[in-house]
């Protein structure tokens, strides 16, 4: 029964129940061969067969060198460092493969301008993070000829994976409408296009609209963005509610040359202590590329609430084959780019929902709030399952609280009467406490042949 990672307050946690085998919990899987197993069948799967090259380079070799070296300090910690480095770096290049994949399979249906960007990045601890977005042009627009050259609309879809300073996880969905179109007929002249999402966090339901407006030209790129939310305060966890911020940014990127940008941003944003306030302020960045695996940036960051500097050194060396070496470019040539190329380009920036957060105000005793949620990272039909029921603040005299399992919003779902008992049981929280955990058994069903999604409410018994 895997768990997720947050409690839902006062309503559902769902879980996955798995049709009984008594192998899940009398005899583990020992971890060290299970991640080694893994390793070896990710490299089969994302490589194949080595085949060599007209240059005599084996790809699969190429590939083992690069991540020998990355996960060198790794494999000096002991075998499990090593084998889960590997097994990142290998899920990694699994994300970068099947989009490409993905890019060729939607090019064929939806023309060449289809296109699937951002990344994904896997690491043990963490886990899976960052972003992608999906470009889908509609067909009315035109992927050919003189319609297309001089406007376009397309659909954005796309998410963004990351995790909050309490250790959650958080999947930020966004849906849009992009339309864009040149403001003359000249091929390289430059482009206006405006836009609308919806932003919506999968786990805490915030949800926020975004409009605006963005260019790009032979000299750089405009923007301006409206976020505005259209939900309030939520509980998030015991004791602490959030709710998405209002905020505005107007910025410019300058291409001063081809390897030197300058971006000035300015933004009015709500404080995220949930006051209310606004805080303005300015960003100022310079972005130089001298060779195109290296980069250097350097931002400041000045508001209401204070000034930041930042400063970074980016290496990025792309596996596989080469036809040719890069070579130095320092500080380029005068004259900009092309703004052809904004297009098609999925908007940026509109990606982590900001909220404001504050400490949820409890009422006393039995008014309290109640969560609850599954304990145990799995479980087989007929065993029991434990569940924590929890206040934000120690009880001020014993809470009895009424927790009843039921079906979850997974599909498919379990079954009352066949995968649990449909019957109300209770449970106290001892004055002084904020929880407490009881066993509930589940029925045996020999004939479930499938994980199924389990569901637990929590009230105070009045």
């Amino acid at each position: 029964m895997a768990v997720k990672d947050r409690p839902i307050t006062g309503t559902n946690e769902i879980a996955n129940m798995k049709p009984n085998d008594e192998t899940d919990l009398k005899n583990p899987v020992n971890p060290n061969a299970a991640i080694l197993a893994a390793t070896m069948v990710l490299s089969g799967w994302a490589f194949g067969v080595p085949v060599a090259k007209a240059d005599g380079t084996d790809p699969l070799w190429e590939y083992s060198l690069h991540t020998v070296q990355r996960c060198q300090g790794a494999m000096y910690q002991g075998m499990d460092s090593a084998a889960e480095c590997i097994l990142g770096d290998g899920i990694n290049s699994l994300f970068d493969k099947g989009i490409g994949l993905a890019n060729e399979q939607g090019r064929e249906t939806f023309g060449e301008n289809f296109r699937i960007t951002g990344r994904m990045n896997w690491s043990p601890d963490v886990g899976s993070t960052g972003g992608l977005d999906m470009v889908t042009p509609f067909s009315f627009a035109g992927d050919d000829g003189l319609a297309a050259a001089r406007s376009a609309s397309f659909m954005q879809q796309g998410v963004t994976r990351w995790r909050d300073g309490f250790g959650t996880m958080r999947n930020d969905l966004r849906h849009g409408l992009v339309h864009r179109f040149r403001l003359s007929d000249e091929p390289d002249s430059g482009i206006l296009g405006v836009s609308s999402f919806y932003l919506h966090s999968t786990e805490h339901g915030h949800e926020v609209l975004a409009l605006g407006l963005d260019y790009f030209g032979r000299w750089g790129t405009g923007e301006l963005r409206y976020f505005a939310p259209t939900t309030g305060w939520r509980m998030v966890r015991p004791g602490s509610e959030e709710r998405p911020l209002e905020g505005v940014e107007l910025g410019t990127r300058l291409n001063l040359t081809t390897t030197v940008d300058l971006s000035v941003t300015g933004y009015r944003w709500e404080a995220e202590d949930g006051s209310g306030d606004m805080n303005r302020g300015a960003r100022m960045g310079i972005n130089w590329r001298p060779h195109p695996w290296l980069t250097f940036d350097t931002t400041w960051d000045g508001g209401s609430d204070g000034e930041a500097v930042a400063a970074g050194l980016h290496l990025a060396i792309p596996l596989g084959p080469r036809t040719k070496k890069p070579r130095w470019e320092w500080f380029g040539v005068a004259g900009g780019n092309s703004g052809s190329a904004g297009m098609y380009k999925a908007v940026s920036d509109i990606g982590q929902i900001r909220v404001a957060s504050r400490s949820a105000t409890v009422p006393a005793s039995d008014d309290q709030e109640v969560t609850a949620r599954f304990v145990e990272s799995s479980v087989s039909s007929g065993d029991s399952v434990d569940v924590e029921v929890r206040v934000a603040e120690p009880a001020q005299d014993d809470i009895t609280v009424i927790v009843r399992l039921g079906p979850g919003d997974g599909v498919p779902a379990a079954v009352a009467g066949k995968d649990y008992a449909d019957e109300p049981v209770e449970t106290t929280i001892r004055e002084g406490t904020v929880s407490t955990v009881i066993s509930i058994p589940l029925i045996r069903n020999d004939g479930m042949q499938e994980s199924r999604s389990l569901g637990v409410t929590a009230s105070v018994a009045s």
